[in-house]
């Protein structure tokens, strides 16, 4: 029993000791730089000089007046509600064509929808700016829709699904492969149709990947930067100026670093409350397996 619970000890131990550059990691880029950055929220401080003021809340009253902040809130939802939309359909329906009908190919077809995942933004961005500018105005014979605001988000937005969706394809895929056989079996020996299995079994068992799913890609387009900075830049005429944009351009472009901070902490607060809403929603509604 000694032995035994000296190796429980050391295999405990060992675990802890090879989480501590993870934690070490996470704390110097990710934990550090934001309770910086709430101290800098409360300051005039422009981002470059060491001298700076204490102004309390005044960064805070001047956001919630702003009414240049509106319009980029209004582009970051438009972008939260089609990508969400948009990933939620597209990687379920590559994981059911996945489990059902790929077969001995699954594996290869798993590979090669995941694969767009493993390209960075500023690729990603650069790779569908030809596709753009060369492939879809020659098809189609349509000027570029990058440079249309009607059309920007819409543009943007099926360039980030294309570089997420296999990311939450293998998590509903995962979840498709936890549902027992027996349910099916069971359905069709009462005579129901695929519809109907997939309404009132695939759908509710599915529950507890919509919730890791759909908060991932809710929290992902909601902070949508690189992409949109790197294809327009915010434009045409600030029609895909995210809020993500507008504090980068309050932090080095406009040097308000303190109102840049104070317009973060905003969002990260929002963030939060909606993603722990959305994740109290669906976990209300999972079935357990």
């Amino acid at each position: 029993m000694r032995l035994k619970g000296r190796k429980i000890t050391a295999r405990t131990t060992a675990k802890y000791v090879f989480l501590i550059p993870g934690l070490c990691f996470f704390a110097f880029a990710i934990m550090v730089p934001f309770f910086m950055g709430i101290h800098i929220a409360f300051t005039d401080w422009n981002g470059i000089t060491k001298d700076y003021n204490y102004v309390g809340f005044r960064n805070f009253a001047v956001a919630l007046g702003d009414r240049q902040l509106w319009e980029p809130v209004v582009i970051t939802l438009e972008f939260a509600l089609y990508g969400v939309i948009g990933n939620t359909l597209l990687s379920l329906g590559l994981a059911l064509l996945v489990n059902n009908r790929m077969g001995k190919l699954t594996t290869a077809a798993r590979t090669v929808f995941y694969i767009p995942c493993c390209f960075s933004a500023v690729l990603t961005a650069f790779l569908w700016k030809f596709v753009y500018k060369e492939i879809v105005t020659a098809v189609f014979g349509i000027k570029n829709p990058l440079g249309m605001p009607k059309w920007v988000v819409i543009c943007i937005v099926v360039m980030q699904l294309w570089n997420t969706c296999g990311i939450n394809m293998l998590v509903y895929l995962s979840g498709l492969k936890n549902i027992p056989l027996d349910l099916y079996e069971a359905a069709v020996m009462d005579g129901a149709s695929v519809i109907q299995k997939f309404r009132y079994i695939t759908l509710p068992m599915l529950t507890p990947s919509f919730t890791v799913c759909v908060t991932l890609a809710l929290t992902n387009f909601m902070k949508t930067f690189a992409l949109p900075l790197a294809s327009t830049g915010g434009g045409p005429a600030g029609a895909s100026r995210t809020i993500s944009i507008y504090i980068y351009e309050n932090l080095y472009r406009y040097n308000k670093a303190g109102y840049g901070e104070a317009i973060s902490v905003m969002f990260v607060v929002f963030l939060v409350i909606l993603s722990t809403a959305v994740q109290s929603f669906f976990r209300k509604r999972e079935v357990e397996i």
